[in-house]
């Protein structure tokens, strides 16, 4: 089982709260309890491409973009467009496993654009390789009510006030509570999209009690991702507006950067200034907004394993929990945002649970979401039909001090524009090329310029070692590398490079 969230950044599932009563609050306390405290977490854990299409394209494929084709959020390589248009069509995780015997259920958002933009409608297609489709349309933008589904191929809604505003009408009664999964739509009246895709995952659950059929759930939460009704940020479900309201905005080693003298000419002219008193009040409540969010993607997780449990099915259950990719708090400056490939952006949340995953550990390995599907295909004993270019997860959990020493690309090969990049506020989406590789990050820009980090001892990547005497050799390897790494198909994805020197 997969559970996936749309830009949280890493530091947030750990993350407290303070409303206007009351002390610190954990903002999810059933991820940590029930996955993080319980298995293993990826700490080193990379997107292929810190943007969503290409991302969640890698997770469901096992491929880097490049290979997958799907390398932007719009255009004939991005979204809905470029999974219909490449061999990723059908050649995928849900595929493979449904060939296999699994059962395959999707819940929530799929990939950008995935709607008949040409007719305004619903797009009626179920993908290969699912058995049951509850997804939400992509019309355009991000919705908490007023959401468009495809059910089966079926065209339903909109579900609640497309007309809603945060806070106004459409929201839910406070009666909508986390443990009334029956009052989720459509059984009842309430109807925040993160409820009823957890509604739908529990029932897809309880189905599965007493069958002999194994199954594959995957849950989309499209919190904390941003709304499209004002103000900035993600429409918290009602029973959590302000339970955030008193909480402080972090301010980690890189928040709102000072000195960018170290960076490219490139990343130089494009930075924005320092954020002032009022840029910074306007962050703040768009955090609180995102924590308030969350916790209704916990409310899920609790919801969740509780129909495993009851079903008899969570001891043999492995659950992924993990993000498309992470989202800038103010870190670099960065005040709202993503593609850069900064480790708030790039390294977002990943941790697993299940049988032989020890528990309440922590592997610093370096692994990215092309090696997800590749390991669930495997503890399924199910091989893929095309060649992917990830590698399984299960070695590292077994033994979460091993290491070696295969690189993880960190890329954007195609122009995010339009509404890919609008929503990304201050973070440029720029096209760029780069790799982690045992404690280096390194990065090339396309229009010029180049960024080494030493995340042993920067792991905030405030200095750009590009130009640094003493780091010449390790920038002379990685600069040697970066075409072989981020040009690989299959196996040659998986190879392991020499130990970069220090």
């Amino acid at each position: 089982m997969v559970i996936q969230t749309d830009d949280q950044n890493a530091a947030t599932v750990r993350a407290r709260l303070r409303g206007e009563v009351g002390g610190l609050k954990p903002v999810m306390p059933h991820a940590v309890r029930q996955i993080l405290n319980r298995g293993t977490e990826f700490r080193n854990y990379y997107a292929s491409s810190p943007v969503c299409s290409p991302s969640r394209a890698s997770l469901l494929s096992g491929q880097y973009p490049w290979n997958s084709g799907v390398e932007a959020n719009l255009g004939p390589d991005g979204g809905w467009t470029g999974w219909q248009n490449h061999p990723i069509y059908r050649q995928n995780l849900p595929v493979t496993l449904n060939r296999h015997g699994y059962r395959t259920a999707h819940f929530g958002k799929f990939t950008n654009s995935y709607y008949d933009e040409e007719n305004d409608r619903v797009d009626r297609t179920v993908p290969p390789g699912w058995d049951r489709w509850f997804t939400t349309a992509y019309k355009p933008g991000t919705r908490f009510y007023g959401y468009e589904l495809n059910i089966d191929g079926r065209a339903v809604g909109p579900v609640g006030d497309p007309d809603y505003r945060q806070g106004g009408p459409g929201i839910d009664p406070a009666t909508c509570g986390a443990g009334q999964i029956d009052q989720a739509w459509p059984a009842g009246p309430c109807r925040y999209l993160g409820d009823v895709m957890t509604a739908g995952a529990v029932r897809e659950i309880e189905r599965s009690e007493g069958r002999r059929q194994p199954f594959f759930i995957q849950v989309d939460y499209q919190a904390p991702h941003g709304d499209v009704a004002a103000p900035r940020g993600p429409q918290p479900a009602t029973r959590h507006l302000g339970s955030a309201s008193r909480t402080r905005l972090p301010r980690p080693p890189a928040f709102n950067e000072a000195d960018f003298t170290d960076k490219p000419e490139l990343i130089r002219s494009l930075a924005p200034d320092p954020m002032g008193a009022g840029e910074i009040r306007r962050l703040k409540r768009s955090y609180r907004r995102y924590l308030e969010s969350l916790r209704s993607v916990d409310d899920g997780i609790g919801a969740i394993f509780r129909a495993l449990r009851q079903s008899g099915e969570l001891r043999r259950t492995y659950v992924f929990l993990l993000s498309d990719h992470g989202m800038f708090l103010g870190e670099h400056r960065y005040d709202w945002g993503k593609f850069m490939p900064y480790e708030d952006s790039s390294s977002p949340l990943m941790a697993v649970r299940g049988p032989g995953v020890r528990r309440g550990r922590v592997s610093r390995e370096v692994v990215g979401n092309i090696d997800v599907p590749v390991t669930i295909m495997r503890l399924a004993r199910s091989r893929p039909d095309y060649l992917v270019d990830g590698r399984s997860l299960k070695p590292f959990w077994r033994h979460p001090a091993r290491r070696s020493s295969r690189p993880m690309a960190i890329t954007i090969n195609s122009q995010q524009d339009g509404e890919g990049a609008s929503a990304s506020a201050h973070a440029p989406a720029l096209r760029y090329r780069g790799f982690r590789l045992g404690r280096y990050k390194y990065i090339r820009y396309d229009q010029g310029g180049e960024e080494l980090y030493d995340l042993a001892t920067d792991p905030d990547e405030l200095e750009n070692r590009a130009g640094s005497p003493r780091y010449a050799e390790a920038l002379s390897f990685m600069r040697e590398q970066l075409d072989q790494v981020t040009a690989c198909k299959g196996v040659a994805c998986r190879e392991q490079l020499p130990v970069p020197p220090r």
